[in-house]
């Protein structure tokens, strides 16, 4: 009788690719390959090695993601494993799996673009001022502080920086984009990552028609509606009319009385963002409660929301893996 388990394997031959989710064959063993895969339960497992590789691999593109599926973004970065719009944070994010970063730009006296949240650099580095107070090499001097205010070995990066490092890893959300956008268009174009990128906006549809008709056909948009507000309300209907946006940000209010209809809304095959980042922004279902119920998140996904920006990714992916609505 034929033994079940093949004798042991010399795997010298296979040259495993875990991230690009394939495997290659060293041609110098193909025949030593053809009689090993007369097993059937070798062959089989081939089959679910590959498989298991190719599941790891999820396409980072804005277009392709699934409606039913929700979209994990983490707010400044994962900001609580490294310091906020550094570069660490970004690293951190991609190993936790989250599906896109929020980041925050601002430009330094040599018009060079780099991640920073505030108008000065004193709360997040060891400098004084604002970023238009010094040139990029002179920011570069600084290291960037924690989240306790502790300094630590790490630099501001620039966008580029960063964009080279996200580039079919992790989606993007450029916060303050729209303000600089003469500068970051280029940089995006050059790499060919629109489909990585999100730009959002304040403005209704006839401003940002005015401002960038002439590339609003290449970029992905999102308008950002604060509930409540009449005008803002007419950006929604004014948009969907005319153009083809990813969806709509939304700042619901502590309570929700100003509430609309997500899931009607979804009908118009848009996207809807809320933040789960403190109270005011989500009628007061916010990050930190997860921490005592995770059931938390139900209220996001009952809505309708399909993108929630939060300051708490590992909570969030563990509950949407739970719900089978993880990408």
């Amino acid at each position: 009788m034929k033994p079940l388990i093949p004798e042991p394997l010399d795997l010298n031959f296979l040259h495993f690719l875990s991230r690009d989710g394939i495997f290659k064959i060293n041609p110098c063993n193909n025949l030593k390959l053809k009689s090993m895969l007369k097993n059937k339960l070798l062959a089989l497992l081939f089959v679910a090695i590959f498989l298991e590789f190719s599941a790891q691999k999820k396409e980072v593109s804005l277009s392709k993601f699934p409606d039913d599926k929700v979209m994990v973004v983490a707010h400044r970065g994962d900001w609580r494993e490294a310091p906020e719009n550094s570069v660490w944070a970004i690293k951190k994010a991609i190993e936790k799996g989250v599906d896109m970063a929020e980041i925050d730009l601002a430009m330094t006296k040599d018009s060079v673009l780099i991640l920073m949240h505030d108008n000065t650099i004193d709360r997040t580095t060891t400098g004084k001022g604002k970023p238009l107070d010094f040139t990029l090499g002179e920011i570069k001097r600084f290291h960037l502080r924690d989240g306790l205010g502790v300094e630590t070995q790490m630099k501001v990066p620039t966008l580029e920086e960063i964009l080279d490092l996200s580039d079919g890893k992790i989606l993007l959300n450029l916060d303050k984009g729209f303000d600089y956008i003469k500068q970051v268009y280029p940089l995006v174009k050059k790499r060919k990552m629109f489909d990585q990128i999100l730009f959002k906006g304040h403005e209704s549809y006839s401003e940002f028609n005015r401002k960038y008709g002439d590339i609003k056909s290449e970029i992905h948009y999102m308008p950002i509606i604060r509930l409540g507000k009449e005008d803002d309300l007419k950006t929604i209907s004014d948009f969907i009319k005319n153009y083809k946006i990813y969806g709509f940000e939304f700042t619901i209010g502590s309570t929700e009385k100003d509430l609309i209809d997500f899931k009607k809304l979804k009908e118009n095959k848009v996207k809807i963002w809320v933040n789960s980042l403190w109270p005011h922004h989500n009628a007061g279902n916010n990050d930190d409660k997860v921490l005592d119920n995770p059931d938390v998140y139900d209220w996001y996904i009952n809505k309708g929301v399909n993108m929630i920006q939060t300051d708490r990714p590992k909570e969030l992916i563990h509950y949407l893996k739970n719900k089978e609505l993880y990408y």
